[in-house]
């Protein structure tokens, strides 16, 4: 009886292990990519107060200026921060945002060159949702006096993210990140 549980296991165990496998495999792939774009809407009339983040975020309130920061290294010193809280963008509510605009478009801009694309670590449910909600919520200072290309790009890179948390919320095992995805 034993041992006819124990094979039963190890096939479930081989089934999860080759679902994984080829889930990593499928969403590295092009065609994953291409299966997330969807129309890019013209133009955007969204004004929210960024404010709303500080309910959710646990940052201190003491901003900080992008300003002297440079965005040509930003992404790259990633390893020694908190590569957490550096990708959910929460930060955005914390800069000055009179002065620190055009730093913080080439800051995203890097952002999105790099990852734009599936990485398991960096689109993770919760990292991607506190990102799009960041975006979302700060989309006047990021899309303000910016090129129509940036515009696209970043709309783009939107989209691909909320359709990629659209598909995968089914597989969150954690029920409070599953809650915090369907809310956000």
């Amino acid at each position: 009886m034993f041992g006819l549980k124990s094979v039963y296991f190890y096939f479930i165990a081989c089934q999860i292990t080759l679902v994984k496998f080829f889930k990593k495999i499928y969403f590295s792939s092009k065609n994953y990519n291409k299966s997330l774009e969807t129309k890019t809407p013209q133009q955007v009339y969204y004004n929210p107060n960024p404010f709303l983040l500080s309910i959710i975020t646990s940052y201190s309130n003491q901003p900080f200026k992008i300003s002297e920061i440079d965005a040509n290294i930003f992404w790259f010193e990633d390893k020694k921060k908190n590569t957490e809280q550096l990708h959910s963008f929460f930060w955005l509510n914390l800069i000055d945002r009179k002065t620190d605009y055009k730093n913080l478009k080439k800051i995203i801009y890097i952002w999105m060159l790099k990852n734009s694309k599936y990485k398991k670590k960096i689109w993770e449910t919760s990292i991607l949702s506190e990102r799009v909600i960041s975006w979302i919520l700060n989309v006047d200072i990021i899309l303000g006096n910016s090129t129509f290309d940036f515009r696209r790009n970043f709309l783009n890179c939107i989209i691909n993210q909320t359709n990629h948390l659209k598909k995968n919320i089914k597989f969150e095992k954690d029920v409070i990140k599953k809650i915090f995805n369907k809310f956000f």
